[in-house]
């Protein structure tokens, strides 16, 4: 039977998470279906009735620039700016707290050294900006976290990444 390359392994994955049978594979590719079927256990292939799971996986591969059959060294450096992409989603999102937390100690900080009615109630107010501030960047950073898969893991689709040495 015939070496498949990883570009035909990765066909006969999308094929059957389409859901085609290991037989009509087998047949179509001239491999052994046994051969497919290890191969599509070991690496958790689809078997089309998720097709929801297929399209999440595909479409993370996709955001992070991991096409399936590209090299190792153009697979890692597309995993390598997709962590530098979140890398910097991060950093931005702890600056951006620090400045709330300023604003937030400096509000105190007038509040507690007011004088007058008017001076506390400027202080005050500079309290509740602070806090909707706060509040409307959580909104933020939650739903940005989301949209890049930075938080749970079971909100994003895994990308597993396989290479038999061969390219």
């Amino acid at each position: 039977m015939p070496r498949l390359s990883a570009d035909q392994w990765e066909t006969i994955r999308a094929e059957r998470e389409a859901g085609a049978s290991f037989p009509e594979l087998a047949a179509k590719y001239g491999v052994s279906h046994q051969a497919i079927q290890k191969r599509a256990k070991a690496e958790g292939w689809g078997d089309g009735q998720d097709v929801g799971e297929i399209v999440r996986r595909k479409v993370a591969e996709k955001v992070a620039g991991v096409v399936a059959a590209c090299n190792p060294k153009k697979r890692a450096e597309a995993i390598n700016a997709a962590a530098e992409r979140s890398a910097e989603i991060i950093k931005r999102h702890q600056e951006e707290s620090s400045e709330i937390r300023e604003r937030l100690y400096a509000g105190l900080k007038a509040h507690r050294a007011a004088e007058t009615k008017e001076q506390k109630q400027l202080a005050f107010e500079d309290l509740k900006a602070a806090k909707i501030a706060s509040e409307t960047l959580l909104n933020i950073h939650r739903a940005e976290r989301q949209a890049w898969g930075l938080d749970e893991e079971r909100s994003r689709a895994d990308v597993v990444i396989h290479w038999d040495g061969d390219e």
